[in-house]
Parts: structure tokens; sequence; C-alpha cells
């Protein structure tokens, strides 16, 4: 007679029976959407409801008072320009510099150990965390000139995201095959050629992927937002701080803010969630 052995990750699966894994699932749902709901329904919701003791799951009344006031009173027009103005341009700037040194360290002439120590001082570039260079940037961005502009912003994102960029973007080329490689350079072309008309196509899943980490990023940020700005940069995330004052909070209006926040990165990553996907899939590939 064999005696049989359990394993952890038997026991785990026999004690994750169905009830279980769909308790589990149905709680994770819940967890996620439940929050997304009370902003949605606070946003549309009438002022003497936001507050109502037991609270109010269903408005009564749909109503865009709060949509309309985000952008006659409290910049939301302005907010979201400029939003969309910083995260598109460091989106682009990150992207096509950063898939550019890509390349260049995957597929140059770098030896291994000299490529190993690029790849690991992009690494380390992420590891440290934004708050501790914010007085430094701003001195900086003072004495240039360039406090409360969508420049300095874009200056920000970019440098704290083309690093991200680049390391990703390192891993996609990897996969390239050495053959296709070959094959451009036996046809005669060189390496800007072999990078636009041979790498960008096999690795645009991996670029679309690195794009929108780059977007959520800028779309989000809010830090050298705050410290950067004064009035004419404002950008959404600080314009909705602006609703928490010491007479309490504007529940209805910062909803509104917040679903106008939320919204546009939601349907450009379900626009894009396929190639998202695949170039998550693709990084994870290895030999």
């Amino acid at each position: 007679m064999f005696k049989k052995t359990f394993s952890i990750e038997d026991t785990l699966t026999n004690f994750l029976s169905r009830p279980v894994k769909w308790l589990t699932v149905t709680v994770s749902i819940i967890g996620v959407l439940f929050p997304l709901y009370w902003l949605a329904s606070n946003a549309f919701k009438l002022p003497q409801e936001y507050l109502k003791s037991p609270p109010i799951l269903i408005p009564s009344q749909v109503t865009f008072v709060n949509f309309v006031d985000i952008f006659k009173k409290y910049g939301a027009t302005k907010g979201l320009f400029n939003t969309v103005i910083i995260a598109v341009c460091s989106t682009i700037i990150c992207v096509l510099f950063g898939s550019l040194s890509a390349y260049a360290i995957a597929k140059g002439s770098l030896e291994g150990k000299i490529r190993n120590i690029f790849i690991l001082w992009f690494m380390v570039q992420k590891m440290y965390p934004a708050v501790s260079v914010a007085i430094p940037v701003y001195v900086v961005m003072r004495l240039i000139g360039l406090i409360d502009t969508r420049i300095a912003l874009i200056i920000m994102n970019t440098s704290f995201n083309l690093p991200l960029v680049v390391w990703l973007m390192i891993g996609f080329f990897q996969e390239v095959p050495e053959e296709i490689e070959q094959s451009g350079v036996i046809d005669g072309c060189n390496m800007c050629q072999r990078f636009a008309l041979l790498a960008v196509p096999i690795t645009k899943p991996g670029i679309i992927a690195s794009a929108i980490l780059v977007f959520i990023s800028a779309w989000n940020e809010f830090l050298f937002s705050t410290i950067l700005s004064i009035n004419k940069a404002k950008t959404l995330s600080v314009t909705i701080a602006g609703f928490i004052t010491d007479r309490g909070l504007e529940w209805g209006p910062m909803a509104a803010m917040g679903l106008l926040l939320i919204v546009p990165v939601t349907i450009v990553v379900w626009m894009l969630q396929k190639d998202f996907v695949a170039g998550l899939a693709m990084g994870s590939v290895k030999g």
C-alpha cells in the first residue's frame, strides 16, 4: 500500500472548494465595484441626499447639477485640458525616446556587462520615492521660471516614467528573433530602419502596454502637480483635492470630478485592452 502525501497546493485546492471560490470572487468584485458605484451615485444625487442616514444607495432623482457646477464654478474645463495635454505629451515623449533607447541597448553593440549596468540603472531610477526630490525639483523649476506651467509637469512626468518604458521595452526587444535582425542586415537596412520596419511591428503590443502605463501614471499624477502648479497648470487631481476644505467635503462636485477623472482612462484601457494584455504576456515570455 502506498501512503498518499498531500502538498500545500493540494491542501489549498481542497480548501478552496467551489462555494469558497465563488464567495471569494463575489467579495472581490463587490470590493472593487461598490466604491465606484458609490462615487457615481453621489455624482448624480441631489445635494440633500449626500449625507442622509441611512445612506441612499439609489438616487431618488438623477441630476446633472454637480457636473454643471464643476465646469462652471470649479475649473474642470481647465483641469481636464491640462491633464489631457500633460498625459498625452508625456506618453508620446516617453514611448518615442524610451523605445529608441531600449532598442539601442537590447540590439546594439554593447557588451553583456555594460548592457546589464544600463538595465540596472533604469531599474534603480524607479526605486526611490518621488517625494525625496520634491524640494530640489521645486527650487530648480522656480529658478528657470517654469512654476505653474504645463512644460514643468511634462518634464517631471517624462523623467519619472521614461526609465520604466526603457526597462520594459528592453525585455520586449530582446524577444525579437535574431534571425529577423540578420535578415534586415542582409537586406541592407541600417539600425534605424530595422527598428522602424522590423522591431516596432513585432513589439507593437509591448509598446501599447508601455504607453498605457505611462498615460495612467501621468493622468493620475498628484505630487508634482500640487507642488508645481498654482492656477494655470492645475490638473484634475489637484482640483479634486481642492474640495477638501475646513468647512468639510463637497461630496457632489467632488464625486462628479472623480468620475470625470476615472472615465477617460477606463475608456482608453478598454479600447486597447487586447493589445495591453498581449503586451504584458509578451513581456512575460522568455527564451
